[in-house]
């Protein structure tokens, strides 16, 4: 009897492995470009950004950027789309897909903005050469 039992056991684990690997829905969302670097001169980056995603599971999604607060887009009864804009960069920022109006984040990319510019004293002081003595 025993025996009967461990195997309905492992036969009810191996349906509820099968049945999550189903529902998960994977989405890769992609972003380029991925980084900005500016400087003293250029202290922001104009860019033009392609979002792209793709989904296992057909549904609604909208993609958010960082600083806004409404959906840039949104695609009803779809698993893949893309999305174009020039966004003027000064710091890093966040692009995110939500699934079926959610608020939690199915997939998000961030797009890093570098500088240059060193906080070291070291490297704005001027080099000296030998012959600056004499």
């Amino acid at each position: 009897m025993p025996r009967i039992t461990a195997l309905l056991l492992l036969f009810g684990a191996v349906i509820a492995v099968a049945e999550d690997d189903t529902a998960t829905n994977s989405v890769d969302l992609n972003v380029k470009p991925l980084l900005c670097i500016i400087d003293r001169r250029t202290p922001a980056c104009d860019m033009d950004f392609l979002v792209t995603w793709q989904s296992t599971n057909r549904g609604y999604y909208c993609l958010f950027g960082h600083v806004d607060t409404v959906p840039l887009r949104c695609w009803s009864d779809a698993d893949a789309g893309q999305h174009g804009e020039r966004r003027i960069v000064a710091k890093t920022f966040q692009y995110w897909l939500t699934e079926d109006d959610g608020d939690e984040p199915r997939a998000a990319v961030t797009v890093e903005v570098m500088t240059t510019e060193t906080n070291d004293r070291r490297r704005q002081r001027r080099t000296r050469h030998v012959w600056d003595i004499l």
